[in-house]
């Protein structure tokens, strides 16, 4: 998806009939699969390995999701790739990776959170995001794009492998810096600050303060919520009395509604803020005034008369952002216009999705 939304010509691969698991989500389905093409082939037969290497040829990148060594099996692994198209960067993203005890384990986003430290033995809750998933796909996507600068700048085709839970012990080098030098003290976060933490208001609106070791920001939120004898406490006094001070924190709060809080807070220059759900998300002003939301028109899952709204990329160019353009294929709604690009002729065509190696979309199939 970062890559489809900044420009590149993205081609899923899908089942015949079946699709990528994930269309059985239709909004999920949509959000990530913006900007690409849909190309049905059943892999398992010859034909479709064929067409495969076909449309390869024409790519500088193929990625694979399967666990090590589904796609060797399948006789269109990196090795394969790597004989018949040199120049081509084949990239894997798996649970493990290609190589290490765990490699052939099966495994999903919610495992590896919990093996990388992620979920807590005290009040243990799944995480909100797939991290795993997340952390893996912006991994692949730099690497890739390093593998494509490298492959113009010395000629040579790289082997990008990524592990998911590789990716969450890279989001936590921090911490694991100081758990792997012995000696060199725990791990700074979340700061000890009194002022970094959770709070409810009198009316039950649930906000965060984040002070975090700024004794100039502690004094303005002192200030804001009238503990001036708290103000003077330096940040490693605070540290020490962390319970004591956040108590004190938290019984001010609670006699005061989100309106007072939010204007006092701001007054003074506190970093604050309200923890949205959902719903609320969507209603953020933020959200809209950074120009993130897109409106594209069409695409299965869209109500009628209505756009499919979606995020843009986060990252901008010149003040400018990647933007959406197209909307989440339908299954095989690319397959038969590939197969022409890549010299399949149209009796070849037909004869292919009657004996159910290709996949094309009805509304396709009569083009």
């Amino acid at each position: 998806m970062i890559l489809a939304d900044l420009g590149a010509d993205v081609i899923l691969v899908e089942r015949p009939q079946v699709g990528d698991p994930t269309r059985r989500f239709p909004g999920y389905f949509a959000a990530l699969n913006r900007n690409k093409r849909s190309v049905s082939i059943d892999l398992k037969r010859d034909e479709g390995r064929s067409f495969f290497w076909k449309l390869a040829a024409t790519a500088d990148v193929v990625i694979e999701g399967f666990r090590p060594g589904v796609v060797d099996r399948l006789g269109i692994g990196a090795q394969a790739a790597k004989d018949r198209l040199p120049r081509l960067i084949y990239t894997s993203i798996s649970g493990f990776g290609q190589s290490g005890q765990l490699r052939d384990r099966p495994t999903h986003d919610l495992t590896v959170a919990g093996m990388a430290g992620l979920i807590r033995a005290v009040d243990p809750e799944v995480p909100v995001l797939p991290f795993g998933d997340l952390a893996a796909g912006m991994f692949a996507a730099v690497g890739i794009a390093i593998a494509l600068f490298a492959r113009e700048r010395h000629g040579v085709a790289s082997y990008v492998d990524v592990a998911m839970l590789d990716a969450l012990y890279a989001w936590r080098t921090a911490d694991l810096g100081s758990v792997l030098n012995n000696g060199m003290g725990p791990r700074p976060y979340p700061p000890r600050d009194p002022g970094y933490g959770l709070f409810k208001t009198r009316d039950g609106v649930l906000f965060t303060t984040s002070v975090a070791g700024e004794d100039r920001h502690w004094r303005a939120l002192c200030d804001a919520v009238g503990l001036e004898d708290l103000a003077v406490l330096p940040t490693q006094e605070r540290e020490a009395r962390t319970l004591e001070l956040a108590s004190r924190l938290r019984g001010a709060f609670s006699v005061r509604d989100w309106d007072v809080v939010r204007c006092d807070l701001e007054a003074h220059g506190v970093p604050f803020g309200p923890v949205h759900d959902d719903a609320e998300l969507g209603e953020d002003p933020q959200l809209w005034a950074r120009g993130l939301v897109q409106t594209v028109e069409g695409g299965s899952g869209t109500a009628a008369g209505h756009g499919f709204r979606t995020l843009r990329q986060p990252i901008m160019f010149d003040g400018e952002r990647g933007g959406t353009v197209t909307p989440a294929p339908r299954l095989g709604q690319h397959t038969r216009d590939l197969a022409v690009d890549i010299g399949y002729g149209e009796d070849s065509i037909a004869d292919l999705e009657e004996r159910g190696v290709l996949g094309i979309d009805a509304a396709r199939r009569s083009a």
